[in-house]
């Protein structure tokens, strides 16, 4: 009997803190929309993150370890370093459409401040006509709060039927990603 309750004891304690550790990585979503207009796709995505400011950002500015944060990253590096607040970054990245994959070569300046990030698609260094993303992070006392916006051109053929539907989905899913990646990262 005293086994039984002691087993019973133990499981009740594991399951509590398999809880408690769900809730550490407990990424809320705000919002997640994503469209194409204008030739281009564009995604506003708005988390919380129970991880501190100080945490995200550093993880947000390890670029070298973007690999590590998003499956679609295949190389990251900073190129050079303008000025104090300002680098040029290159990521490789693999972009697919359903069954169509292409591997695409972007160049970005990225402007650093207190809290936010301004990455600019520079298109004569990469496979893109356009493309801008803006992460904006606020405290709120232990969680960081992340407004995210990016839109982008590619500078090849995406089938609108099938391959803009799926790319919409790729991008918002993999972003929410990101950002569970960078919680788990900020939190540790």
């Amino acid at each position: 009997m005293v086994s039984k309750q002691l087993s019973f004891g133990m499981s009740v304690v594991v399951l509590l803190g398999c809880t408690w550790s769900l809730r550490s990585f407990a990424l809320e979503i705000g919002q997640a929309d994503a469209q194409y207009a204008d030739h281009r796709f564009q995604l506003n995505l708005s988390v919380t993150l129970n991880a501190p400011l100080a945490r995200v950002e550093t993880v947000l500015r390890d670029y070298a370890q973007y690999p590590a944060l998003d499956a679609r990253i295949l190389e990251a590096k900073v190129l050079e370093r303008v000025g104090d607040h300002r680098i040029l970054l290159f990521t490789k990245l693999r972009a697919c459409s359903g069954v169509f994959c292409r591997t695409v070569n972007r160049v970005e300046q990225v402007d650093e401040t207190p809290g936010e990030l301004h990455a600019q698609v520079l298109p004569d260094r990469s496979d893109l006509l356009a493309g801008m993303t803006k992460t904006v992070l606020t405290a709120d006392g232990q969680r960081t709060h992340v407004a995210y916006t990016t839109q982008l051109a590619p500078n090849f053929w995406v089938p609108s039927f099938i391959g803009r539907p799926l790319m919409l989905r790729t991008l918002r899913e993999a972003s929410v990603e990101l950002f569970r990646n960078v919680e788990r990262q900020a939190a540790q």
